[in-house]
């Protein structure tokens, strides 16, 4: 089995923006999620995509429990 590694690719939208950030190589969400509090704190929500087929995963709203991996 392959280890899960830089699975995600992340767009993030935060308030006053008018364009989203984009995130390649995600490894951990969660970590990722504690970024975005400390250095962009005015983030909204984030959409998770599998890197490697580039398919939609899941949207993940500020204040929600974020997984370390998604399924």
């Amino acid at each position: 089995m392959l280890k899960k590694k830089n699975d995600y690719s992340v767009i993030v939208f935060l308030e006053n923006e008018k364009k989203p950030k984009k995130w390649t190589y995600v490894h951990k969400l969660n970590g990722f999620s504690l970024f975005l509090s400390k250095k962009h704190p005015t983030w909204q929500y984030m959409n998770v995509y599998n890197r490697r087929e580039g398919t939609f995963i899941k949207q993940i709203k500020k204040g929600e429990f974020v997984p370390a991996f998604l399924d």
